[in-house]
Order: structure tokens, then sequence, then C-alpha cells
């Protein structure tokens, strides 16, 4: 009896060693430490800082502590239209832009994060994340980056920040004529080739470029992204006329790319937490900016003395007009541009006719809630 209850014990104390052994292999695995950089292309004090320090503490809890993500504003390290570049030399672990900051590198890029209103696929801000996590979308997302822009580099989008305002003027543009004779900042790729091509005098710089340029004259007027952001900005100083009807980018969706090596560092499960972290980082950032926008809007008429205009008569109209002979002329020449409009208009043929349909109805609550 007393030779059998030795063996059990015996086993008992080899089976707490193994226990404690592949304990302490686990906890000495759970206590590797990721320390990254995340450097965005917004100025301090932005909402986008905000958002990202939820992603980035939403990560670091989930991952109990092991990737701690350290958020940057705009020009820490590198320039705001250098975070790829910052990114794939590994100078920064990770960084936050949008997608059309690297147009330059091919038209493309729009289309993922800032499609042109009203010419593009038809596609919402609703539609255009289900084409992107439904439809397809993704993989040509990771396509371009990896393949097209030939960046090693592990991409999501995030937080979705539009639509963008029509933007800013120091004098308000009583006709289309006026506006197409503004010095106007506006955001690179699609939206200043379209203004370009109406007449128009496109001007790219960054965020924090804006208001010195309004105060030397070097800018008529611009945009930058919506009243949450304008308002932090501080437009209103230097600018007091102010048009929410844009159309240049009717979506608007923040990115953030990881460098390849950091990224395929990460053990599976960190992984995992990062792409559910972001897919999260856009229904909080949709749910954000419909209160903060909200909230900055009446700020900016009460408080800041803003004059809200209505957009030039004939504005959508050769928006539109321009916009189409534009992503028409690029159609013919890249062909990557063409497959992703071209699956963008697809899944807008069997997204829209719904989604319109159900839109009467709103439309018919909202005319009912104004009537009361």
């Amino acid at each position: 009896m007393k030779r059998k209850l030795l063996i059990v014990s015996l086993a008992v104390v080899i089976a707490c060693a193994l226990t404690l052994s592949i304990s302490g292999l686990t906890a000495t695995a759970h206590a590797a430490q990721f320390n990254w950089k995340l450097q965005s292309a917004n100025p301090a004090g932005a909402p986008q800082i905000v958002l990202l320090k939820r992603l980035a503490d939403n990560i670091e809890t989930m991952s109990a502590g092991r990737l701690h993500i350290e958020v940057l504003a705009s020009g820490a390290i590198v320039k705001p239209f250098q975070i790829m570049d910052g990114v794939k030399k590994g100078i920064i672990e990770c960084g936050q832009w949008w997608t059309h900051y690297s147009m330059g590198k091919n038209p493309a890029g729009s289309l993922f994060s800032s499609p042109l209103g009203g010419a593009g696929s038809g596609l919402d801000l609703m539609n255009h994340l289900s084409w992107y996590f439904q439809g397809g979308g993704r993989d040509l997302y990771v396509e371009y980056y990896q393949k097209i822009v030939k960046a090693d580099v592990m991409p999501f989008l995030i937080a979705p920040d539009g639509p963008e305002a029509f933007g800013w003027s120091k004098k308000q543009p009583k006709t289309l004529e006026d506006y197409l004779k503004m010095r106007y900042r506006m955001s690179s790729g699609l939206s200043s080739d379209v203004l370009k091509d109406m007449g128009g005098i496109p001007v790219n710089m960054s965020g924090a470029e804006v208001i010195p340029a309004l105060e030397r004259g070097l800018l008529d007027g611009g945009e930058w992204i919506n009243t949450a952001s304008d308002l932090k900005l501080g437009l209103y100083d230097v600018a007091k006329n102010y048009s929410l009807q844009g159309l240049h980018q009717a979506v608007g969706i923040m990115d953030i790319i990881i460098n390849g090596d950091a990224w395929r560092a990460l053990p599976p499960d960190i992984q995992k937490i990062i792409e559910c972290a972001t897919t999260q980082s856009i229904l909080e950032g949709m749910m954000y900016f419909v209160e903060q926008n909200a909230k900055a809007l009446k700020i900016l008429v009460e408080e800041k003395g803003v004059n809200v205009f209505d957009a030039p008569a004939g504005y959508s109209e050769a928006f539109i007009k321009s916009s189409k002979k534009v992503m028409a002329e690029i159609e013919k020449k890249d062909p990557f541009f063409k497959k992703v409009i071209e699956s963008q208009r697809a899944y807008a043929k069997l997204v829209v006719p719904f989604t319109t349909e159900t839109n009467k109805l709103m439309l018919l609550i909202s005319g009912a809630a104004e009537t009361k």
C-alpha cells in the first residue's frame, strides 16, 4: 500500500514539475516585449490621435502587455508624406496616414481611403467598408501595398474620419468661378487632379502648414478633414467661412502600415489581436466622429463666429464631370486602378439598390422629425 502511495506521490510530483516547467516556458513567452513607435500624419491634439491611442491601449491590454505602442504626432520622427518610407526602413515600426498619400507611386491609392463622391463606384461609407471586408477589397488593398507599390508592410484600414468638408475660405466663394480662382489646399491624389481639371488651383501641403500659409496669403482657402479635426487645428482663427458640402472625399478612412519584419516577428496571437483591434477601431471611429463632428459644428457656429455656407452653385456638376474624365483617363493607363474600380462598381451593383431603398425610410423619418 505504501509502495503504491509512493508511486502515486512520485507521479504527482513529476506531473507538477512538468506543469511548472511548461508554465515557466509560457510565462517566459508571454513576458517577451515588443515596443513599437507609431507615428501619425495628424498633429498633436487631433481627434485621430485620440483614436490611435485607444487602438494602442486596446492592443496592449489584449496582448497582456506584450506589445506596447507609443503614438507620436506628425513630424515627430519623419515627415507626414515620408511615413511609408520610414516604416519600410524600420525607422518606425508603424505609421498612420491615408492610402492616397502614396498616390505618387500608383493612382489606385485613393480608391481605398478616399474614393471620389458622385463619380466613383457609388458606394457610401458603409457599403465601401462592406466591400473591404466582404467583397474582396481587403485582398486588393494588401496587393496594392505589397505588390503594386512594392512595400514590405502589413496594412490595415482603421477609424473612418470622413466625409470631409468642402473647406474654409477667407472670403466666401459666391460662384464656381470664385472658387476656381482660389489657391486652395487640397489633399493629394485624385482630389487635386479633379480640381485642376475643373480649372482650379490645388495646393498640396500637410495640415500643420495650412494655417501659416493662410496667414501669409499663400493660400486663399483649403480643406483639411472634418469639423472635429478642423476645430482642433484652429482653422477658424484664419478663415471664417466654412462649407461641409465637399465631394473630394465623400468617404475618408485612415490606415496604419506595419513594417514587414516587425509584423513577422510577432507571434500569431498578437497578429490576430492587431487584426481584431483595427476592425474594432473602424466601428469606434464611426461612432466617435458622429458625436465629435456634431459638437464641433455647434462650437464653430455659436462660439467661434464661423459662417457656414452652401457650396457654390454648379460645383457638384463640375466636380462630377471632371471626376469622370480624370478616372476614365487613369483607367486606360493603369490596369490595377481599373481592376480596383471595377471591383467596387460590381459590388455597388449588388448593394446600392438595397441601400437606396432603405435610405428612403430614413429620409421619411428625418422629414417627419423636422416638421415637429
